[in-house]
């Protein structure tokens, strides 16, 4: 006989798992920030101890203020440039003035003076640069020289304008006749002394009839371009004097017979 067997059991059929949802993928989450460990757990550090103070040998030594620069002696100084001369005209020597005027009571002045004459050698008339000296001789006396190519004339008159008047009037009567170009050489300018100029009468008046004077002139200064239609010999000042003090005063002239 055949052992007993245990009876046979119907294979058991696995069951297929059941269908799984499918997984969403979420993003991976940031990362948290460390957590600082509890105030009893957080290491404390050491206190710093204090420095010690500085010995005094171990002081950092006091910087001392720098003391001045001595001078530098005159022998360690630097040479200095001296400034450069200023170019000079050459000093014109000084002028002799002439012995007549050695005995004069004032001091004598010079200037140019321009005439207007004819050449000695070749005749023709031309511009010449002459020469006056006038001194005041006292408080009542002028004396005047005009020196040219003519020679010299010379005068003496109770003003600048009186003596240079009378040698105009000798130039005047010279062959050939010389002029002087100066403003007192203007047909109306006269020196009337208590209008406008005093002594020693350097200036003269400009007169012209009718008309108050106001205006004077430098009696030596030269002749302006413009004012050369205004020159005039020693008569036609004359006649001019006379017809302006007329028209003030009628009786003046002799009646009017001058």
């Amino acid at each position: 006989m055949h052992p007993q067997q245990p009876p046979m059991r119907p294979p058991h059929r696995q069951m297929p798992p059941p269908p799984q949802p499918q997984r969403v993928m979420r993003p991976p989450a940031p990362p948290s920030r460390p957590v600082p460990p509890p105030p009893h757990q957080q290491p404390v550090a050491p206190p710093t101890p204090p420095r010690p103070a500085p010995s005094p040998t171990q002081q950092q030594p006091v910087p001392q203020p720098t003391p001045p620069r001595p001078a530098p002696s005159a022998t360690q100084q630097q040479p200095v440039t001296p400034p450069r001369p200023t170019p000079q005209a050459p000093q014109q020597p000084a002028e002799e003035l002439p012995e007549w005027t050695k005995d004069g009571e004032f001091p004598a002045i010079s200037r140019n003076l321009p005439l207007y004459g004819k050449d000695p050698e070749s005749g023709k008339e031309q511009l010449w640069v002459g020469r006056v000296v006038w001194q005041a001789r006292t408080m009542k006396e002028i004396t005047m020289a005009v020196y040219g190519p003519f020679g010299r004339e010379m005068a003496t008159g109770e003003s600048v304008f009186d003596a240079l008047m009378k040698i105009r009037g000798e130039l005047e009567q010279h062959d050939p006749q010389w002029k002087v170009l100066v403003k007192g050489s203007r047909r109306d300018v006269w020196h009337v002394g208590h209008k406008v100029s005093i002594f020693p009468g350097d200036r003269a008046e400009i007169l012209v009839p009718g008309e108050k004077a106001t205006e004077s002139v430098d009696v030596l200064a030269m002749l302006e371009p413009h004012d050369t239609e205004k020159f005039g010999l020693v008569e036609h000042q004359m006649a001019n004097c006379m017809e302006y003090f007329r028209r003030f005063e009628p009786e003046f002239g002799a009646g009017g017979a001058l």
